[in-house]
């Protein structure tokens, strides 16, 4: 990537997905005011998601209430209901926090490299090309995802039509639910109602799809940040703490190092404290969501009916999967730049285990350096057992025995509905 001769700016880091683009549901839209500071310009986006959010619940809510009441069956399509509450939470999180994400954006770009030469050296073309790639691949998974998801209700219609006065089935409806008016029922409606639910489907995706934009964005630029400066420090020699033509500044930039090294943590800490609450509300509703999902794929007998649930399934899975991964990532990266403060090699796999950083502690070879840097390693000791993890409030750390641990419960939750059959 030498080729590039022109900066990459911050601001393409945050490229949200094309279709997204496509049907203007952006929530957000960054541009530079007078003063170079980065502002968003989409809030109506976000007031007519939200808008529909309230209504589309609001209604469901009173089905199920009223259903109860009476004591007949709703008309609600649980594992729909149960996704589209998984959307919303992120939706609502990202526009209570709106304010604290463009603050952060502003402070990631005031430590942004702006230089060709630093971006060079942090690799800032190389991880965007990941980046994009990675986005083409979501984008790809998402046109095909969201076509067959909403293709699948009119083919169930069109092959199990009989007359104006036959029921329409929840198959044959995209999210189901409840309307005013019994509209639902209504065949010279269906297309109406159809792209009705196209419509809801889009807003409670671009929720999720914004929200996994920013929080894959912030995160690339942690790593970037924490693998450079791991980078500097791989290139310390404890033997240059003798020479004391060039002591001064060798502790300087050793100090350097360390403020360096705070300032990434401050950056990590509230990078968890945006994302957190959302995480670990989805989370749950992810899992019930995925155990839905699956019972009906084992109660389905029409294969596409099956190919139906699959992709939201495959989805949920997916991304929990890849933001667990992410979590992992982030505490390697602080691992790392802390393990090679105490310059020792450990096993990528154990890299953030507590028992290989202390087997770290115990075998760095500071006794080399002067008593000065001695002391110096010391702090850099104690300070190195505090990890920084992404952990939802500490009550679960996001990483990937999170993830086995999502996962199992997904599968007990799974075979406590087949065995109540």
């Amino acid at each position: 990537m030498d080729n590039i001769n022109q900066p990459i700016k911050i601001e393409a880091f945050f490229e949200f997905q094309k279709f997204q683009q496509f049907f203007h549901l952006l929530h957000f839209k960054f541009y530079r005011n007078d003063e170079g500071r980065i502002v968003n310009r989409s809030d109506l986006v976000f007031f007519t998601g939200f808008s529909l959010d309230i209504w589309f619940f609001g209604v469901n809510l009173f089905d199920i209430f009223w259903s109860m009441h009476r004591g007949v069956t709703s008309s609600q399509n649980l594992p729909v209901l149960s996704i589209s509450v998984y959307y919303a939470i992120r939706g609502i999180l990202l526009y209570t926090k709106r304010h604290e994400i463009i603050d952060f954006i502003n402070v990631m770009d005031r430590e942004f490299p702006r230089d060709l030469p630093t971006q060079r050296h942090l690799q800032v073309a190389e991880i965007y090309e990941q980046l994009k790639k990675r986005k083409g691949y979501v984008g790809l998974f998402a046109f095909v995802a969201l076509g067959g998801f909403s293709i699948a209700p009119i083919i169930f219609y069109i092959l199990a039509y009989e007359d104006r006065n036959a029921p329409i089935l929840l198959d044959q409806q995209l999210l189901g639910g409840w309307l005013p008016y019994n509209i639902r029922q209504i065949h010279l409606l269906y297309p109406f109602v159809w792209i009705y639910d196209v419509y809801a489907m889009l807003v409670g995706v671009t929720f999720f799809t914004t929200f996994d934009t920013l929080f894959i964005a912030f995160q690339t630029l942690l790593r970037m940040h924490l693998n450079g400066l791991r980078r500097q420090i791989e290139q310390l020699n404890a033997v240059d703490s003798e020479n004391p033509v060039d002591e001064k500044r060798f502790y300087a930039y050793i100090s350097g190092l360390i403020r360096r090294h705070q300032e990434i943590n401050v950056l990590c800490d509230k990078f968890n404290d945006l994302f957190k609450l959302a995480i670990f509300l989805s989370d749950l509703v992810g899992a019930t969501s995925i155990c839905f999902h699956l019972y009906l794929m084992s109660e389905a007998s029409d294969k596409l009916m099956i190919a139906k649930f699959l992709g939201p399934t495959m989805a949920l899975v997916a991304f929990t999967f890849e933001c667990c991964l992410r979590g992992s990532q982030l505490e390697e990266a602080v691992s790392l730049t802390k393990k090679h403060f105490l310059k020792y090699y450990i096993h990528k796999y154990i890299i953030s285990q507590s028992a290989g950083l202390n087997e770290a502690l115990y075998n760095h070879s500071w006794y080399h350096g002067s008593k000065k840097y001695r002391k110096v390693m010391l702090i850099c000791i104690k300070y190195s057992q505090c990890t920084r993890k992404l952990t939802a409030y500490g009550l679960v750390e996001v990483n990937m025995i999170h993830f086995t641990d999502i996962m199992q419960l997904s599968y007990r939750l799974f075979t406590f509905l087949k065995s109540r059959q």
